[in-house]
């Protein structure tokens, strides 16, 4: 095992049962959960579910994993799910500085999670910007990932970026743009209140959702460190990351890889089917939802992840 993992530090199981996720009978287990400690930072983790593991990581960034559950424990059903914090935000710590917060080190993290628990190979799902650390974890460690699955991805560089923006702009109300306004210009915000940085995100997700008045159904209530760290978090990886365009490396990817694209999501649906037929071994499915389709499409992200699956243990 890696030099670079310490120890895991146990929590206490969570006390909630198998009916609080959401999900039905998704396992006679409770969620197991611990920290895991590295050189240079601790990661909060949570398993959830049986079966095949997933690693699952969130989007931001400068997130946190919460605003996934319950609605994506839907997998639960048939998959083991590892969630984490990504360094910095939510449960895991870190100092936020360049050496400590960058693309190296958030990949790493991913590993160390996989060797840690145990697992040979995983399958690694990505939401969001999280697509893009999947990615990045697919190209330099192939050998330990079974699948890949990009739900709702952002573009890995910049050639649809107008047709982007003409979404976003279509999909921003006028009430939308005047909340943002008074939010982002307030003081809760530029001292990061947890209260007035979660409702920013409430105004900036209702408009990627299919059904904007189901946003209360996201769990975006952000822990302290998510609202505190996030900026600092988005701004050092982003640093980490340049300029450069992914586009060009996608060939490098050899894992089979599934590309779930929300039909009313901000993000225009020929760049995931691009990003699909780019990918050597990528394939698309729409499902009819927004950014969130484990919220607004529970039943085509489990039947599209299931029949993906079915067809790798071909």
């Amino acid at each position: 095992m890696s030099t670079y993992i310490r120890r895991i530090m146990p929590l206490p199981v969570a006390l909630v049962v198998a009916g609080s996720l959401g999900v039905g009978e998704v396992s006679s287990q409770l969620p197991r959960q611990g920290l895991l400690s590295l050189d240079d930072a601790r990661l909060f983790y949570e398993v959830v579910g049986s079966g095949d593991p997933i690693i699952v990581v969130h989007g931001g960034p400068g997130l946190d994993h919460s605003y996934l559950q319950p609605g994506l424990n839907v997998l639960a059903r048939s998959n083991t799910l590892v969630y984490y914090d990504q360094r910095g935000t939510g449960r895991s710590t870190a100092a936020l500085e360049p050496g400590v917060i960058n693309m190296d080190a958030f990949v790493a993290d991913i590993d160390a999670l996989r060797q840690t628990l145990g697992y040979e190979r995983v399958d690694v799902l990505g939401h969001s910007f999280g697509t893009r650390i999947a990615l990045e974890y697919a190209a330099r460690h192939p050998e330990n990932v079974r699948a890949l699955i990009l739900m709702n991805p952002v573009e890995p560089g910049t050639r649809f970026t107008e047709q982007q923006a003409a979404r976003q702009r279509a999909a921003r109300s006028v009430e939308d743009s005047t909340e943002l306004a008074t939010l982002t210009g307030s003081e809760g915000f530029a001292a990061r209140d947890r209260g007035t940085v979660s409702q920013v995100y409430r105004v900036l997700f209702r408009q990627t959702l299919r059904d904007r008045n189901r946003i209360a159904e996201l769990d975006l209530d952000l822990a302290e460190a998510t609202a505190k760290n996030g900026p600092d978090v988005a701004r050092l990886l982003g640093e980490s990351m340049g300029t450069g365009d992914w586009w060009d490396r996608l060939a490098e990817i050899s894992s089979p890889t599934l590309v779930l694209h929300g039909r009313y999501d901000v993000a225009p649906l020929p760049m995931s089917e691009a990003l699909a037929r780019v990918l050597p071994l990528g394939r698309a499915v729409v499902l009819e939802s927004g950014h969130f389709p484990y919220m607004e499409d529970p039943d085509g992200l489990l039947s599209a992840i299931s029949a993906f699956q079915v067809d790798l243990s071909r």
